[in-house]
C-alpha cells in the first residue's frame, strides 16, 4: 500500500515538473504581435500595457478617459497605441475594430485581453440593491467582454490568437460582492462555453481566464462604498430594520467587515499571469492567482456546497 501511494505521489510530482517545463517556453517574433487590452487607465491593464510595450510588442491599449490615455502614452514607446473606448458602446467597439483591422493587416491579432471592469455598488442587504446598479455592472463586466470576443474573432483567428478574460475567485465561490460575483460567474461561463464552441467549429483561437484573489487596486473607493451602503439603508425592509436599528449597525455588517478581507499587494502576480497567458507557447486554461486562491479557495470550491457555504458564512 505504501509503495503504491509513494508511486502515485512521485508520478504526480513528475507530471507537474514536466508541465512547468513545457509551459516555460515562450513565443518568438514579439515585435510582429499585436495585443489589444481594455481598461488601461489604471490598475492591472495599465501595468500590463507598460510591461508588454517594454518587450517590444505592439500594444493597443483602450482607456476610458483622455487623461488616462495621455499618461499611458507619455511613459511608453511609439509602438503603443491608445484608444478612448467605452466598452459598453457598440459603435465605439466597431470603430476600434475598423482601426485595428487597418493597423494589423494580414497579421491579425495575437491576443484580446478583456481587462476592463468595475466593482459596482452591491453592498448591503439584498432587498436594497437596485436594478440599475446590476445592469451597469453586467454591461461592463459581462456583456462587454462577450461582445468584444465576438467582434474580434476574425482578427484573432487570422493571428492564431487567444482571448484572455479577467475572471475572479468571486466567479468560483460565493462572495460578499453580490453583483460583482454574478458578473464574474458570467465570465466563467463565457470562457468555458466560448472555448467549447471555438474548438467545435475549428477556430484557431484559444480562451483563457485569470482568477485572482483580492488585490490592492484602484477598482474600489472606500468613500463611495460607504456612501452606497448608507443610501441603501433607506431602502431596508422591516425585517432588516429590526436586525440593524441604526445606520452604524448596518455599516458594521455590510461594509466594515470588508476591511477584514486581506488584500494582496503583489499586483505583479496578476500581470505575470496575464503575460504567461499571452506569451506562453502552451498557456493554461485558468490561472488562479495568489496563494490564498491556489491553496485554499480553489480546493474548497470542489467540496459540496453545504460545506463551503458553512465555511464562507462563518
Amino acid at each position: 500500500m505504501f509503495i503504491t501511494l509513494l508511486s502515485i505521489g512521485v508520478t504526480i510530482v513528475l507530471i507537474r515538473y514536466i508541465e512547468q517545463f513545457l509551459r516555460s517556453f515562450y513565443i518568438s517574433d514579439l515585435e510582429n504581435k499585436y495585443v489589444l487590452i481594455t481598461g488601461c487607465d489604471t490598475g492591472f491593464g495599465n501595468l500590463l500595457a507598460k510591461s508588454l510595450d517594454n518587450k517590444g510588442i505592439n500594444v493597443i491599449a483602450t482607456c476610458l478617459t483622455e487623461n488616462g490615455a495621455k499618461q499611458l502614452s507619455d511613459c511608453c514607446s511609439m509602438k503603443l497605441t491608445t484608444y478612448i473606448l467605452n466598452v459598453t458602446n457598440e459603435d465605439e467597439i466597431d470603430n476600434l475594430k475598423e482601426m485595428i483591422t487597418k493597423k494589423v493587416g494580414d497579421k491579425g491579432l495575437h491576443a484580446l485581453v478583456n481587462n476592463a471592469g468595475i466593482l459596482g455598488k452591491d453592498y448591503g442587504s439584498p432587498e436594497t440593491l437596485l436594478m440599475s446598479n446590476l445592469t451597469e455592472i453586467l454591461k461592463i463586466n459581462s456583456v462587454a467582454p462577450a461582445v468584444l470576443c465576438f467582434k474580434f474573432l476574425e482578427l484573432l483567428n487570422m493571428g492564431k490568437g487567444r482571448i484572455i478574460n479577467m475572471g475572479s475567485l468571486a466567479g468560483r465561490v460565493p462572495s460578499v460582492h453580490f453583483f460583482y460575483g454574478i458578473s464574474k460567474f458570467c465570465i466563467e461561463g463565457l470562457s468555458s462555453i466560448l472555448s467549447f464552441q471555438l474548438k467545435k467549429y475549428d477556430w484557431n483561437v484559444s480562451v483563457h481566464t485569470i482568477e485572482p484573489e483580492a488585490y490592492s487596486t484602484t477598482i474600489a473607493e472606500e468613500d463611495e462604498l460607504e456612501k452606497s451602503v448608507v443610501e441603501g439603508y433607506k431602502r431596508v425592509s422591516k425585517f432588516s430594520k429590526e436586525k440593524y436599528p441604526t445606520v452604524d449597525d448596518y455599516l458594521q455588517i455590510f461594509l466594515y467587515e470588508l476591511a477584514e478581507i486581506p488584500l494582496n499587494d503583489r499586483v505583479e502576480d496578476v500581470t505575470n499571469a496575464y503575460e504567461h497567458a499571452i506569451l506562453s507557447v502552451w498557456p493554461k486554461n485558468r490561472y488562479s492567482v495568489g496563494n490564498m486562491a491556489k491553496y485554499v479557495i480553489i480546493p474548497l470550491s470542489y467540496l459540496p456546497t453545504s460545506i463551503t457555504d458553512k465555511i464562507f458564512v462563518e
